[in-house]
């Protein structure tokens, strides 16, 4: 028997633009040449506001070396860090997803759907950590920051509540868990697939002063009902 593919994978065949941003304008059947620069576009943006933060916070910012984007996804971000960094590795799980962002990737971004060996200047992940349950999640921060070089700058967002709480009551639960399934095995729509997760900050805290990440500076996100935030950090030298 096969192993049933990652959710991830699933999500990239079907929908890989809605994947990464959940907006009904980034449906596979809605997404044009128009449509994907405009998605693309919102990486730029991104990248701008973090390297200005670094500034801000840090009062330096990563120029060279080598930056390592967890969850890469279709490379909205990859593509904004090759325009400022000399090497660019995107990691992520769903090779669907990285076949698209193969077809027009620069030539200094390397693609993979394994964990590269380092060392990094810049380790940055956004609206990833989310999706993925906190004890996986920690140990790939973990691996992750493992690989940053001396002096290397970090730029991960991680969720730590919402406005909301999950479903509690057993039987909310099952209802949930069905959904999945049958989205899972015949279903169309991704949405029941893009799971939420809450991380303690302590344990994420601990990931980064185990890492030899000195100097950790928070800011708060907020993506609809869910609250987190940016760990804007260095490692030190």
């Amino acid at each position: 028997m096969s192993a049933r593919p990652h959710d991830w994978e699933i999500i990239g065949s079907r929908d890989p633009w809605f994947g990464v941003l959940s907006s009904s304008e980034y449906r596979a059947d809605q997404v044009d040449e128009e449509k994907r620069k405009s998605f693309y576009a919102t990486g730029v943006d991104d990248i701008t506001y973090v390297l200005d933060v670094f500034n801000a916070d840090l009062g330096a910012r990563p120029s060279d070396g080598a930056v390592l984007d967890i969850g890469c996804g279709v490379g909205r971000l990859c593509y904004a860090l090759a325009k400022v960094m000399p090497a660019v590795t995107g990691y992520d799980v769903s090779e669907s997803m990285l076949k698209i962002a193969r077809a027009n990737a620069p030539a200094n971004l390397t693609l993979t759907s394994t964990l590269p060996a380092g060392p990094f200047s810049w380790i940055n992940s956004l609206i990833v950590f989310q999706h993925i349950p906190p004890a996986e999640g920690l140990q790939l921060l973990r691996s992750c920051l493992a690989l940053a070089s001396p002096g290397a700058f970090a730029s991960i967002q991680i969720t730590g509540w919402r406005e909301n709480g999950p479903p509690t009551k057993p039987l909310a639960r099952l209802r949930r868990r069905l959904r999945m399934f049958l989205h899972r095995s015949r279903g169309k729509q991704v949405d029941p697939l893009i799971q939420m997760h809450d991380y303690n900050f302590s344990d994420v805290m601990r990931c980064f002063a185990e890492a030899g990440f000195g100097r950790v500076v928070l800011r708060h996100t907020c993506h609809g009902l869910h609250h987190g935030a940016w760990f804007i950090a260095r490692k030190d030298a």
